[in-house]
Protein backbone atom coordinates (compact mmCIF):
# COMPACT_ATOMS: atom_id res chain seq x y z
CA UNK A 1 0.00 0.00 0.00
CA UNK A 2 1.30 3.77 -0.97
CA UNK A 3 2.21 5.92 1.60
CA UNK A 4 0.12 9.18 1.47
CA UNK A 5 1.75 12.71 2.19
CA UNK A 6 0.39 13.96 5.40
CA UNK A 7 0.42 17.48 4.92
CA UNK A 8 2.58 18.03 8.68
CA UNK A 9 3.65 14.94 10.10
CA UNK A 10 5.32 13.49 7.08
CA UNK A 11 4.79 10.41 5.31
CA UNK A 12 2.12 7.37 6.50
CA UNK A 13 0.39 4.12 4.92
CA UNK A 14 -2.83 4.31 4.11
CA UNK A 15 -4.48 2.45 7.39
CA UNK A 16 -3.35 5.12 9.61
CA UNK A 17 -5.12 7.89 7.70
CA UNK A 18 -8.12 7.90 9.79
CA UNK A 19 -6.30 7.43 13.09
CA UNK A 20 -3.59 10.71 12.13
CA UNK A 21 -7.02 12.47 11.24
CA UNK A 22 -8.06 11.83 15.10
CA UNK A 23 -5.01 13.07 16.78
CA UNK A 24 -5.47 16.52 14.43
CA UNK A 25 -9.34 16.32 15.31
CA UNK A 26 -8.37 16.11 19.30
CA UNK A 27 -5.72 18.87 19.24
CA UNK A 28 -8.29 21.29 17.82
CA UNK A 29 -10.84 19.73 20.81
CA UNK A 30 -8.39 20.14 23.57
CA UNK A 31 -6.95 23.83 22.44
CA UNK A 32 -7.63 25.84 25.58
CA UNK A 33 -10.60 28.07 25.04
CA UNK A 34 -12.18 29.28 28.48
CA UNK A 35 -10.29 32.91 28.72
CA UNK A 36 -8.10 31.61 26.20
CA UNK A 37 -5.97 33.84 23.50
CA UNK A 38 -8.56 34.99 20.99
CA UNK A 39 -6.22 34.91 18.51
CA UNK A 40 -4.76 31.37 18.82
CA UNK A 41 -7.86 29.95 18.78
CA UNK A 42 -9.00 31.53 15.66
CA UNK A 43 -5.19 30.93 13.80
CA UNK A 44 -5.80 27.27 14.98
CA UNK A 45 -9.54 27.35 13.47
CA UNK A 46 -8.33 28.51 9.80
CA UNK A 47 -5.73 26.20 9.98
CA UNK A 48 -7.79 23.15 10.52
CA UNK A 49 -10.04 24.41 7.69
CA UNK A 50 -7.10 24.37 5.41
CA UNK A 51 -5.39 20.99 6.54
CA UNK A 52 -8.73 19.05 5.98
CA UNK A 53 -8.99 20.58 2.77
CA UNK A 54 -5.42 19.60 2.12
CA UNK A 55 -6.22 15.91 3.29
CA UNK A 56 -8.78 15.52 1.52
CA UNK A 57 -7.34 15.90 -1.37
CA UNK A 58 -4.57 13.32 -0.50
CA UNK A 59 -7.29 10.70 0.30
CA UNK A 60 -8.97 11.70 -3.30
CA UNK A 61 -5.77 11.24 -5.18
CA UNK A 62 -3.80 7.69 -3.42
CA UNK A 63 -5.44 4.80 -5.29
CA UNK A 64 -3.80 2.50 -3.22
CA UNK A 65 -6.27 3.31 -0.28
CA UNK A 66 -9.15 0.20 0.13
CA UNK A 67 -12.47 2.06 -0.52
CA UNK A 68 -13.85 1.40 2.77
CA UNK A 69 -10.83 2.47 4.62
CA UNK A 70 -11.01 6.08 2.56
CA UNK A 71 -14.67 6.54 3.14
CA UNK A 72 -14.09 6.08 6.93
CA UNK A 73 -11.24 8.96 6.83
CA UNK A 74 -13.62 11.24 4.71
CA UNK A 75 -15.98 10.65 7.79
CA UNK A 76 -13.32 10.95 10.51
CA UNK A 77 -12.58 14.19 8.78
CA UNK A 78 -15.62 15.50 8.70
CA UNK A 79 -15.03 18.16 5.73
CA UNK A 80 -17.53 19.10 3.07
CA UNK A 81 -16.26 17.36 -0.64
CA UNK A 82 -16.97 19.78 -3.70
CA UNK A 83 -18.68 17.97 -6.53
CA UNK A 84 -15.94 17.48 -8.49
CA UNK A 85 -14.42 15.01 -5.29
CA UNK A 86 -17.38 13.78 -4.95
CA UNK A 87 -17.08 12.57 -8.28
CA UNK A 88 -12.95 11.55 -7.54
CA UNK A 89 -14.44 9.70 -4.59
CA UNK A 90 -16.90 7.43 -6.64
CA UNK A 91 -14.81 6.83 -9.22
CA UNK A 92 -12.80 5.21 -6.31
CA UNK A 93 -15.74 3.61 -4.26
CA UNK A 94 -16.90 1.24 -7.08
CA UNK A 95 -19.58 -0.69 -4.82
CA UNK A 96 -21.98 -0.64 -1.47
CA UNK A 97 -22.95 2.76 0.11
CA UNK A 98 -19.80 4.41 0.83
CA UNK A 99 -19.89 7.71 -1.36
CA UNK A 100 -23.55 7.91 0.23
CA UNK A 101 -22.83 7.67 3.88
CA UNK A 102 -19.77 10.29 2.92
CA UNK A 103 -22.75 12.34 1.46
CA UNK A 104 -24.99 12.23 3.98
CA UNK A 105 -23.05 13.12 6.46
CA UNK A 106 -22.44 16.80 4.44
CA UNK A 107 -26.08 17.26 4.84
CA UNK A 108 -26.22 16.03 0.93
CA UNK A 109 -28.94 12.68 -0.38
CA UNK A 110 -28.11 10.24 -2.59
CA UNK A 111 -30.56 8.39 -4.68
CA UNK A 112 -28.84 4.73 -3.96
CA UNK A 113 -29.27 5.06 -0.19
CA UNK A 114 -32.51 6.22 0.59
CA UNK A 115 -32.56 4.42 4.12
CA UNK A 116 -29.55 7.79 4.71
CA UNK A 117 -31.96 10.12 3.51
CA UNK A 118 -33.05 11.14 7.32
CA UNK A 119 -30.01 11.18 8.41
CA UNK A 120 -28.67 13.76 5.34
CA UNK A 121 -31.55 15.92 5.94
CA UNK A 122 -34.11 17.65 3.45
CA UNK A 123 -31.20 18.06 1.01
CA UNK A 124 -33.19 21.46 -0.41
CA UNK A 125 -32.16 25.00 -0.53
CA UNK A 126 -34.73 28.38 -0.26
CA UNK A 127 -33.30 32.07 -1.73
CA UNK A 128 -32.63 33.21 1.70
CA UNK A 129 -29.15 35.63 1.50
CA UNK A 130 -27.52 36.08 4.49
CA UNK A 131 -28.59 39.31 6.20
CA UNK A 132 -31.15 40.15 4.01
CA UNK A 133 -35.04 40.20 4.05
CA UNK A 134 -36.62 37.48 2.50
CA UNK A 135 -40.37 36.42 1.91
CA UNK A 136 -39.62 32.50 3.78
CA UNK A 137 -40.81 32.87 6.54
CA UNK A 138 -41.06 30.16 9.32
CA UNK A 139 -44.36 29.51 9.00
CA UNK A 140 -44.27 29.80 4.83
CA UNK A 141 -41.71 27.30 4.65
CA UNK A 142 -42.68 24.78 7.32
CA UNK A 143 -45.82 23.94 4.72
CA UNK A 144 -43.06 21.81 2.95
CA UNK A 145 -43.14 19.02 5.41
CA UNK A 146 -38.97 17.91 3.34
CA UNK A 147 -38.30 20.16 5.92
CA UNK A 148 -38.79 18.23 8.78
CA UNK A 149 -36.99 15.31 8.04
CA UNK A 150 -34.07 14.65 9.61
CA UNK A 151 -32.93 11.99 11.93
CA UNK A 152 -34.18 12.99 15.58
CA UNK A 153 -32.30 11.37 18.40
CA UNK A 154 -34.40 12.02 22.04
CA UNK A 155 -34.18 15.99 22.23
CA UNK A 156 -31.78 16.36 19.45
CA UNK A 157 -31.24 15.80 15.77
CA UNK A 158 -28.40 14.14 13.90
CA UNK A 159 -26.79 16.29 11.03
CA UNK A 160 -24.19 17.07 9.77
CA UNK A 161 -21.91 14.65 11.90
CA UNK A 162 -23.05 16.51 15.29
CA UNK A 163 -26.33 15.67 17.67
CA UNK A 164 -27.44 19.13 17.84
CA UNK A 165 -29.74 20.31 20.83
CA UNK A 166 -31.89 22.86 21.71
CA UNK A 167 -30.47 26.11 22.60
CA UNK A 168 -26.55 25.26 20.74
CA UNK A 169 -25.08 28.67 20.09
CA UNK A 170 -23.91 28.25 16.13
CA UNK A 171 -20.99 30.73 15.62
CA UNK A 172 -20.39 31.13 11.29
CA UNK A 173 -18.10 32.66 8.75
CA UNK A 174 -21.36 33.21 6.68
CA UNK A 175 -21.01 33.97 2.80
CA UNK A 176 -21.68 37.82 3.19
CA UNK A 177 -18.12 38.70 2.57
CA UNK A 178 -18.19 42.50 3.74
CA UNK A 179 -19.87 40.74 7.08
CA UNK A 180 -16.55 41.62 8.50
CA UNK A 181 -17.66 45.30 9.42
CA UNK A 182 -19.05 43.92 12.87
CA UNK A 183 -16.44 42.05 13.80
CA UNK A 184 -12.99 43.90 12.56
CA UNK A 185 -12.68 46.72 15.41
CA UNK A 186 -13.21 45.28 18.42
CA UNK A 187 -10.11 43.38 20.80
CA UNK A 188 -9.78 41.01 21.78
CA UNK A 189 -9.30 39.45 17.80
CA UNK A 190 -12.61 38.57 16.10
CA UNK A 191 -13.66 34.61 16.09
CA UNK A 192 -16.36 35.46 13.63
CA UNK A 193 -18.44 37.88 13.10
CA UNK A 194 -22.24 36.31 13.83
CA UNK A 195 -24.00 34.03 16.22
CA UNK A 196 -27.02 32.16 16.32
CA UNK A 197 -29.09 29.52 18.21
CA UNK A 198 -30.25 26.54 17.10
CA UNK A 199 -34.10 25.55 18.44
CA UNK A 200 -36.84 22.38 17.33
CA UNK A 201 -40.01 24.34 17.29
CA UNK A 202 -43.80 22.02 16.60
CA UNK A 203 -46.11 22.93 14.31
CA UNK A 204 -48.72 20.87 12.24
CA UNK A 205 -47.66 17.84 14.13
CA UNK A 206 -44.05 17.76 13.26
CA UNK A 207 -40.69 18.95 14.74
CA UNK A 208 -38.67 21.62 12.62
CA UNK A 209 -35.14 22.19 13.21
CA UNK A 210 -34.17 25.85 12.94
CA UNK A 211 -31.92 28.31 13.21
CA UNK A 212 -32.70 32.01 15.23
CA UNK A 213 -30.27 34.32 13.62
CA UNK A 214 -30.69 38.09 13.32
CA UNK A 215 -30.86 40.00 10.12
CA UNK A 216 -31.18 43.52 8.29
CA UNK A 217 -34.63 43.91 9.98
CA UNK A 218 -34.23 42.22 13.32
CA UNK A 219 -34.84 38.07 13.84
CA UNK A 220 -35.76 35.17 12.04
CA UNK A 221 -36.06 31.79 11.81
CA UNK A 222 -34.20 29.80 8.97
CA UNK A 223 -34.29 26.17 7.95
CA UNK A 224 -31.23 24.26 9.21
CA UNK A 225 -30.16 22.53 5.91
CA UNK A 226 -29.98 26.08 4.79
CA UNK A 227 -27.95 27.92 7.41
CA UNK A 228 -25.68 25.34 7.39
CA UNK A 229 -25.27 24.34 3.52
CA UNK A 230 -22.37 25.05 1.61
CA UNK A 231 -23.96 28.76 0.01
CA UNK A 232 -24.71 30.02 3.23
CA UNK A 233 -21.67 29.28 5.30
CA UNK A 234 -18.14 28.54 5.20
CA UNK A 235 -17.38 27.23 8.52
CA UNK A 236 -19.44 26.77 11.79
CA UNK A 237 -18.88 25.84 15.29
CA UNK A 238 -21.17 25.06 17.92
CA UNK A 239 -21.29 25.49 21.09
CA UNK A 240 -23.14 24.19 24.03
CA UNK A 241 -24.02 26.18 27.41
CA UNK A 242 -23.09 23.66 30.35
CA UNK A 243 -26.10 24.47 32.45
CA UNK A 244 -28.44 23.31 29.48
CA UNK A 245 -30.19 20.28 30.53
CA UNK A 246 -33.43 18.72 29.58
CA UNK A 247 -35.50 20.85 31.77
CA UNK A 248 -34.58 24.16 29.96
CA UNK A 249 -34.17 22.55 26.62
CA UNK A 250 -37.62 22.17 26.51
CA UNK A 251 -38.22 25.90 27.04
CA UNK A 252 -36.04 26.86 24.51
CA UNK A 253 -38.95 26.62 21.51
CA UNK A 254 -41.12 29.17 23.68
CA UNK A 255 -38.35 31.03 24.62
CA UNK A 256 -37.23 31.39 20.60
CA UNK A 257 -41.02 32.19 19.15
CA UNK A 258 -41.12 34.83 22.14
CA UNK A 259 -38.32 36.56 20.75
CA UNK A 260 -39.26 36.57 17.02
CA UNK A 261 -42.84 38.09 18.22
CA UNK A 262 -40.89 40.90 19.78
CA UNK A 263 -37.97 41.69 17.33
CA UNK A 264 -38.53 44.40 15.24
CA UNK A 265 -35.11 45.58 13.97
CA UNK A 266 -31.39 45.38 14.32
CA UNK A 267 -29.68 46.96 17.03
CA UNK A 268 -25.63 47.90 16.67
CA UNK A 269 -25.38 48.14 20.65
CA UNK A 270 -24.46 44.84 21.62
CA UNK A 271 -25.37 44.52 25.28
CA UNK A 272 -29.05 46.46 25.18
CA UNK A 273 -31.39 44.70 27.08
CA UNK A 274 -34.12 45.97 24.59
CA UNK A 275 -36.18 42.92 23.17
CA UNK A 276 -37.65 44.94 20.00
CA UNK A 277 -34.13 46.03 17.95
CA UNK A 278 -31.10 43.14 18.62
CA UNK A 279 -27.84 42.09 17.20
CA UNK A 280 -26.86 38.13 17.09
CA UNK A 281 -25.17 38.57 20.55
CA UNK A 282 -27.95 39.93 22.00
CA UNK A 283 -30.36 37.16 21.26
CA UNK A 284 -28.44 34.07 22.37
CA UNK A 285 -27.44 36.33 25.51
CA UNK A 286 -31.30 36.99 26.22
CA UNK A 287 -32.14 33.82 25.60
CA UNK A 288 -30.10 31.83 28.01
CA UNK A 289 -31.24 35.11 31.05
CA UNK A 290 -35.14 33.64 29.95
CA UNK A 291 -33.88 29.94 30.21
CA UNK A 292 -32.70 30.69 33.83
CA UNK A 293 -29.11 30.18 32.77
CA UNK A 294 -25.77 32.22 33.49
CA UNK A 295 -24.78 34.27 30.68
CA UNK A 296 -20.77 35.40 29.58
CA UNK A 297 -19.56 38.78 30.95
CA UNK A 298 -18.45 40.60 27.60
CA UNK A 299 -14.42 40.72 27.60
CA UNK A 300 -14.30 42.76 24.08
CA UNK A 301 -14.08 46.57 23.44
CA UNK A 302 -13.03 48.84 21.20
CA UNK A 303 -9.57 49.37 22.12
CA UNK A 304 -7.92 51.17 19.49
CA UNK A 305 -7.14 54.92 20.12
CA UNK A 306 -7.40 55.38 16.17
CA UNK A 307 -10.24 53.28 16.08
CA UNK A 308 -12.14 55.00 19.12
CA UNK A 309 -11.67 58.06 17.92
CA UNK A 310 -13.35 57.35 14.30
CA UNK A 311 -16.26 55.31 15.90
CA UNK A 312 -16.53 58.48 17.69
CA UNK A 313 -16.59 60.60 14.78
CA UNK A 314 -19.13 58.51 13.39
CA UNK A 315 -21.53 59.18 16.62
CA UNK A 316 -21.12 55.86 18.22
CA UNK A 317 -21.12 55.70 21.62
CA UNK A 318 -20.25 51.85 23.00
CA UNK A 319 -16.81 51.88 22.93
CA UNK A 320 -15.86 50.46 26.53
CA UNK A 321 -18.17 47.29 25.85
CA UNK A 322 -18.53 45.42 23.16
CA UNK A 323 -20.22 41.88 23.10
CA UNK A 324 -18.91 39.80 20.62
CA UNK A 325 -18.94 36.25 19.56
CA UNK A 326 -15.66 35.14 20.89
CA UNK A 327 -17.01 36.20 24.06
CA UNK A 328 -19.15 32.51 23.90
CA UNK A 329 -15.45 31.23 22.60
CA UNK A 330 -13.58 32.23 25.67
CA UNK A 331 -16.39 31.60 28.63
CA UNK A 332 -16.34 28.71 30.90
CA UNK A 333 -19.97 28.76 30.61
CA UNK A 334 -19.81 27.21 26.99
CA UNK A 335 -18.41 23.75 25.86
CA UNK A 336 -16.96 23.06 22.35
CA UNK A 337 -19.55 20.63 20.62
CA UNK A 338 -17.42 20.26 16.71
CA UNK A 339 -17.41 22.30 13.76
CA UNK A 340 -19.21 22.36 10.39
CA UNK A 341 -16.52 22.88 7.54
CA UNK A 342 -18.14 23.43 3.98
CA UNK A 343 -14.62 23.38 2.05
CA UNK A 344 -13.52 26.47 1.68
CA UNK A 345 -10.74 28.21 3.31
CA UNK A 346 -9.63 30.66 0.69
CA UNK A 347 -12.49 32.79 1.35
CA UNK A 348 -11.52 32.68 5.13
CA UNK A 349 -8.39 33.56 4.85
CA UNK A 350 -9.12 36.24 2.09
CA UNK A 351 -11.59 37.70 4.81
CA UNK A 352 -8.99 38.11 7.19
CA UNK A 353 -6.48 39.75 4.84
CA UNK A 354 -9.30 42.32 3.99
CA UNK A 355 -10.21 42.89 7.57
CA UNK A 356 -6.52 43.40 8.93
CA UNK A 357 -6.79 46.44 5.59
CA UNK A 358 -10.09 47.71 7.15
CA UNK A 359 -9.05 47.81 10.50
CA UNK A 360 -5.50 49.44 9.63
CA UNK A 361 -7.32 52.50 7.90
CA UNK A 362 -9.76 52.84 10.43
CA UNK A 363 -7.16 52.79 13.16
CA UNK A 364 -5.77 56.46 11.58
CA UNK A 365 -8.57 58.04 13.48
CA UNK A 366 -9.06 60.66 11.17
CA UNK A 367 -11.81 60.19 9.60
CA UNK A 368 -14.03 64.10 8.61
CA UNK A 369 -17.49 63.21 7.96
CA UNK A 370 -17.69 66.01 5.39
CA UNK A 371 -15.59 63.82 2.93
CA UNK A 372 -17.47 60.29 3.87
CA UNK A 373 -18.58 59.44 0.05
CA UNK A 374 -22.04 60.65 -1.47
CA UNK A 375 -23.21 57.60 -1.37
CA UNK A 376 -23.37 57.77 2.28
CA UNK A 377 -24.15 61.06 2.86
CA UNK A 378 -27.28 61.05 0.46
CA UNK A 379 -28.18 57.83 2.93
CA UNK A 380 -27.42 59.18 5.97
CA UNK A 381 -30.04 61.96 4.81
CA UNK A 382 -32.66 59.54 3.39
CA UNK A 383 -32.32 57.73 6.94
CA UNK A 384 -32.98 61.34 8.92
CA UNK A 385 -36.24 61.66 6.42
CA UNK A 386 -37.53 58.04 7.53
CA UNK A 387 -36.68 58.48 11.08
CA UNK A 388 -38.82 62.08 10.86
CA UNK A 389 -41.66 60.20 9.07
CA UNK A 390 -41.94 63.01 6.18
CA UNK A 391 -43.36 63.03 3.08
CA UNK A 392 -39.92 62.54 1.39
CA UNK A 393 -39.33 60.04 4.17
CA UNK A 394 -42.52 57.40 2.67
CA UNK A 395 -40.84 57.69 -0.65
CA UNK A 396 -37.53 56.11 0.53
CA UNK A 397 -39.74 53.48 2.40
CA UNK A 398 -41.19 52.46 -0.34
CA UNK A 399 -37.56 52.56 -2.48
CA UNK A 400 -35.94 50.87 0.60
CA UNK A 401 -38.26 48.52 2.05
CA UNK A 402 -37.62 50.41 5.45
CA UNK A 403 -39.46 52.38 7.53
CA UNK A 404 -39.31 54.22 11.06
CA UNK A 405 -39.82 51.03 12.89
CA UNK A 406 -37.48 48.81 10.82
CA UNK A 407 -34.47 50.85 10.95
CA UNK A 408 -32.10 49.36 12.85
CA UNK A 409 -31.35 50.72 16.70
CA UNK A 410 -28.09 52.90 16.32
CA UNK A 411 -26.39 56.46 15.19
CA UNK A 412 -27.91 57.04 11.99
CA UNK A 413 -24.31 57.69 10.75
CA UNK A 414 -23.06 54.18 11.42
CA UNK A 415 -26.43 52.86 9.53
CA UNK A 416 -25.57 55.02 6.30
CA UNK A 417 -22.20 53.70 6.28
CA UNK A 418 -22.66 50.12 6.89
CA UNK A 419 -24.37 48.86 3.60
CA UNK A 420 -21.90 50.63 1.37
CA UNK A 421 -18.67 49.54 3.02
CA UNK A 422 -19.95 46.33 3.39
CA UNK A 423 -20.33 46.26 -1.07
CA UNK A 424 -16.36 47.97 -0.62
CA UNK A 425 -15.30 45.29 1.33
CA UNK A 426 -16.94 42.78 -0.59
CA UNK A 427 -15.74 43.34 -3.74
CA UNK A 428 -12.42 43.86 -1.69
CA UNK A 429 -12.43 39.87 -0.69
CA UNK A 430 -14.08 38.96 -4.36
CA UNK A 431 -10.75 40.07 -5.95
CA UNK A 432 -8.29 39.15 -3.99
CA UNK A 433 -9.74 35.50 -3.44
CA UNK A 434 -7.52 34.42 -6.80
CA UNK A 435 -4.38 35.58 -5.27
CA UNK A 436 -5.24 33.74 -1.47
CA UNK A 437 -6.53 30.70 -3.74
CA UNK A 438 -2.77 30.15 -5.41
CA UNK A 439 -0.47 31.05 -2.12
CA UNK A 440 -2.62 28.58 -0.51
CA UNK A 441 -2.29 25.95 -3.06
CA UNK A 442 1.45 25.80 -2.12
CA UNK A 443 1.12 26.44 0.95
CA UNK A 444 1.51 22.79 2.85
CA UNK A 445 0.92 23.77 6.95
CA UNK A 446 -0.60 27.15 7.46
CA UNK A 447 0.04 29.91 9.56
CA UNK A 448 -2.12 32.91 9.59
CA UNK A 449 0.37 35.50 10.98
CA UNK A 450 2.64 35.02 8.33
CA UNK A 451 0.00 34.58 5.89
CA UNK A 452 -1.22 38.23 6.85
CA UNK A 453 2.25 39.57 7.32
CA UNK A 454 3.00 38.38 3.12
CA UNK A 455 4.02 41.53 1.23
CA UNK A 456 2.19 40.47 -2.08
CA UNK A 457 -1.04 39.56 -0.20
CA UNK A 458 -1.02 43.13 1.71
CA UNK A 459 -0.12 45.36 -0.60
CA UNK A 460 -2.88 43.42 -2.66
CA UNK A 461 -5.00 43.95 0.07
CA UNK A 462 -3.96 47.37 0.97
CA UNK A 463 -4.27 48.72 -3.31
CA UNK A 464 -7.96 46.89 -3.43
CA UNK A 465 -9.09 48.93 -0.23
CA UNK A 466 -7.39 52.17 -0.11
CA UNK A 467 -10.62 53.73 1.63
CA UNK A 468 -9.42 57.37 0.64
CA UNK A 469 -12.05 59.01 2.64
CA UNK A 470 -10.73 57.59 5.82
CA UNK A 471 -7.75 60.28 4.88
CA UNK A 472 -3.94 59.64 5.04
Amino acid sequence: MNDIAHPYLGAFSGADARASIALENDAYRALPRHGGDAWAILAAKLRGVHWRQRMAERLLDDAALDPAGRVEALLTLAVRLEPGQVERLRARTPSGNGVARVLAAQGQRDASAPHLHDLAGPGLDLKIEVNRESPWTFARWSEQEAFASYLFEGDGVRYRGLLLRPGDLILPNVNLDGNLVYSALSDPKSFCPHSAVFVIFEARGRRWPTVIETYEKGLRAVPLCVFLNARYISYAEIYRHRDLDGASVDHVAEVARAALDAARGYNFNTLDDDRAYVCCTQVARQLYQDLGLPVPESFGAIVDPGVRDTMARLDYPHLDVFFTPVDFVRSELFDFVGWVDNGQPAKLVARELVEQRFRERFSRGNLDPERLPLLVRLKHFAIRQLRARTLLGRVVSVATGFDHITLPKGPDRILAIVEPLEAELGRAVRRILPDVERHLVRCDDLDLQAVLAHPGLTARAGALLPMRWIGN
